[in-house]
């Protein structure tokens, strides 16, 4: 399975100049980047060797291909000219967003379209976000941009250099918005982190139940110290998405489910990511964890149905 990072941000946060790190950084010289305009990311100053009419070969070792039409005909042509050696091997693939999209439709094209989820793991969501305008964009409720923020797996900090206050501000925030998301700055000088060298999948969140209001969107933070019922808990999610999967931002946890080692659960809205069995190489919570980022539903309704249904207690 080639594992895919995707890679979202509102217009003007910053991911230009994202790509472009990636586009000359030495952890990404084995990377396939599906973007949507060559032009908008400055790759006319490297050497570039075209392969075909949308996909070139940076001097990097990087390809970097142009999206036109469906994204699901751009993979699945990258991934046959991979098969026959039209192009240089590549051992993962990011994919840029544009600016109003949200990550759940790619998730769904690759985990839904059998050539692709055969071939293809959605690894990890990273969106990038303003230190210039990020408070202002929080503060406006704007619905893409909570989205955006609440799929990710990793938020990067852009212009963090240009408004270091305003950065350390936004970093806060997001930590009460988005339980157990690592924050990150980004400055115009700084290195972009080896995503290779992050964890693919992260503790859900602090020992703690706190709940947190941002506008009407809301996160609830659990942890359970009872076994998890998993038959119970897939029965509940699945309701849960069915009635709320839209206003179902993220789900996310770690549980002990009475096994030898606990499971990952990870959902974006209506997309649930394959279930993961940790190992003994992953440092696990010792309780079970569980992270529910809404946007307008009560945090403490989903709290007594996930007690009264999984945990078998009618008391909150």
């Amino acid at each position: 399975m080639i594992p895919v990072t995707i890679l979202t941000g509102f217009l003007g946060a910053g991911k230009t100049t994202v790509l472009q790190k990636i586009l000359a950084g030495e952890h990404y010289g084995d990377s396939a980047v599906l973007i949507n305009e060559f032009g908008e990311v400055g790759i006319d100053q490297q050497l570039v060797r075209p392969i075909s009419p949308n996909v070139v070969l940076l001097d990097s070792g990087c390809l970097c291909c142009q999206i036109r039409g469906e994204l699901k005909d751009a993979l699945a042509d990258l991934l046959h000219r991979r098969a026959t050696g039209s192009v240089p091997p590549f051992r993962q693939i990011i994919i840029e967003t544009t600016g109003l999209a949200e990550p759940t439709p790619i998730i769904a094209t690759l985990q839904a379209d059998p050539q692709l989820s055969h071939q293809l793991a959605a690894e990890r969501t990273v969106t990038v976000v303003d230190a210039v305008n990020g408070e202002h964009m929080a503060e406006s409720g704007q619905r893409v941009w909570l989205h955006q923020a609440a799929a990710a797996d990793l938020i990067l900090i852009s212009k963090a250099d240009l408004a270091p206050q305003a950065a350390a501000a936004l970093a806060e925030r997001l930590h009460r918005m988005l339980p157990g998301t690592p924050v990150l700055p980004l400055g115009l000088s700084s290195p972009l982190p080896d995503f290779n060298a992050l964890p693919a999948t992260r503790h859900a969140a602090p020992p703690y139940r706190t709940t947190h209001q941002h506008g009407s969107v809301q996160s609830l933070a659990l942890e359970i110290e009872d076994t998890i019922d998993w038959i119970a808990f897939g029965v509940w999610l699945s309701a849960l998405l069915h009635a709320h999967g839209n206003a179902l931002l993220r789900v996310k946890g770690i549980l002990h489910i009475g096994e030898s080692y606990p499971v990952l659960i990870n959902a974006v809205q209506h997309m649930v990511y394959p279930p993961q069995h940790l190992n003994q190489l992953h440092e696990a919570p010792p309780h079970s964890q569980l992270v529910l980022i809404a946007d307008g539903l009560d945090p403490a309704a989903i709290e007594r149905s996930f007690r009264r249904w999984v945990l078998h207690s009618d008391t909150a």
